[in-house]
């Protein structure tokens, strides 16, 4: 064991017998308790009992609310499985607070939770100062800085076992606290990587509600056909190919699909497990704030859908919008059999709109963009021989001719 440790834990042990076991109010306490800490004990002894045994507690589907409607549970979300790994191979307990030192979440060891789980270290329990006294939480929330908090200078004497590192979670466009990441272990494990552990986290949980979506009611744009565009609320999401096509299969379902439709409108007779695609969903839930319903899976934000609004104008005759808005054949490289239905229905469906115009300035467009013989016959067919146009698309057909 580090013997620099316990001579820093034992002088700790001292200072805080000293300071406690004085019936009068205390004097200022000796050089080694950090100055912060000596004011946090002052607070501390103005309304706790240094022998209190655990944190107090409030009802649990209120915690529950509170964490489901919270920022912080959105920053946490692609974060959770690496800080349980980083909990369980490190002997940790890892746990989100928020602005009052309520705890919202927590995930630890099997050891670190059995001892949490005795001094309240839980979702609902209260480790605001004025609760159970001086502890990193309180500290960090205080002073909005990174906190370490080692044995003897918490408060409460149930947990001088314990070191306790937090970092404040602001919002990083308006600097107000949102709450605090706290990682503890007991005090022999004590290592110079904690402080800036919970400093990375917490940065991370930043970065991750700077681009939560706006409101909850913003717009989902979807645009599929030719390279994909997906933006919410005005913010692009980059995402895979696989998401793109449970997107727009959900899109074109707004009523919602069990998860064996889904399954069948993605993959078709794919060997892909249906818990395979309940992680897939999962992932894309997360990257969308949460905006993906289960029992039926449904998209719960409004949607704006290229391919729906392409079928809108064809239907109501307006060409020339329609084919202003399709920039390619939909997800191209998709074998969803529900896409590939979609994709050879609109791509002839526009075509032969687009033939039937007799319009021989939207031929023109659309012929420049798409190399299609049967469009390319008809515009040189429509153009006048004295139109500049004609000889390019009559040249333009012999190398098709050539290429197939």
């Amino acid at each position: 064991m580090n013997d620099r440790l316990s001579l820093e834990r034992e002088k700790l042990i001292s200072a805080w017998y000293r300071y406690v076991s004085r019936e009068q109010a205390p004097a200022p306490v000796e050089t080694t308790v950090d100055q912060e800490v000596a004011a946090s004990w002052a607070r501390s002894s103005l309304t706790v009992s240094p022998e209190r045994v655990s944190a107090p507690v409030v009802n649990e589907s209120d915690v529950q609310h509170a964490w489901h409607e919270s920022p912080l549970e959105y920053g946490m979300r692609g974060l959770i499985p690496e800080l349980r790994r980083l909990a369980e191979e490190a002997e940790l307990i890892i746990a989100v607070g928020n602005v009052d030192g309520t705890l919202l979440w927590t995930q630890g060891s099997h050891r670190m939770t059995d001892l949490a789980r005795s001094i309240n270290f839980v979702p609902g329990g209260q480790w605001g100062e004025g609760s159970v006294g001086t502890n990193a939480l309180a500290l960090s929330l205080r002073t909005r800085q990174p906190v370490r908090v080692f044995s003897a200078e918490h408060y409460v004497q149930t947990v001088h076992d314990w070191v306790c590192y937090s970092s404040p979670i602001r919002d990083t466009g308006t600097g107000a606290l949102l709450g605090v990441l706290d990682i503890s272990t007991t005090w022999e494990h004590t290592t110079p990587l904690g402080l800036a552990s919970a400093r990375h986290y917490a940065a991370q949980i930043e970065l991750a509600i700077q681009g939560r979506p706006a409101s909850p009611s913003a717009t989902l744009n979807l645009a599929f056909c030719g390279a994909p565009r997906v933006t919410l609320g005005g913010r692009r999401l980059h995402l895979t190919p696989r998401q793109h096509e449970l997107l727009c299969v959900l899109a074109l379902n707004p009523g919602g699909l069990t998860l064996d439709a889904l399954h069948a409108h993605v993959y078709g007779d794919q060997p892909i497990s249906l818990s395979t695609l309940k992680s897939e969903v999962s992932t894309l839930r997360a990257l969308l704030g949460g905006q993906i319903a289960s029992r039926p899976y449904r998209l719960s934000v409004p949607v704006a859908l290229d391919v729906q609004r392409i079928e809108e104008l064809l239907l109501a005759g307006r060409v020339a919008e329609a084919a202003d808005l399709y920039d390619g054949p939909l997800l191209t490289n998709s074998s969803s059999p529900l896409l590939t239905y979609w994709r050879e229905y609109l791509d002839a469906a526009l075509r032969e709109a687009v033939c039937r115009s007799a319009d021989p300035d939207l031929l023109w467009r659309y012929a420049s963009r798409f190399d299609d013989p049967e469009c390319m016959d008809t515009l040189e067919d429509l153009l006048p021989e004295g139109d500049h146009r004609r000889p390019i698309a009559r040249a333009r057909r012999a190398a098709l001719d050539a290429a197939l």
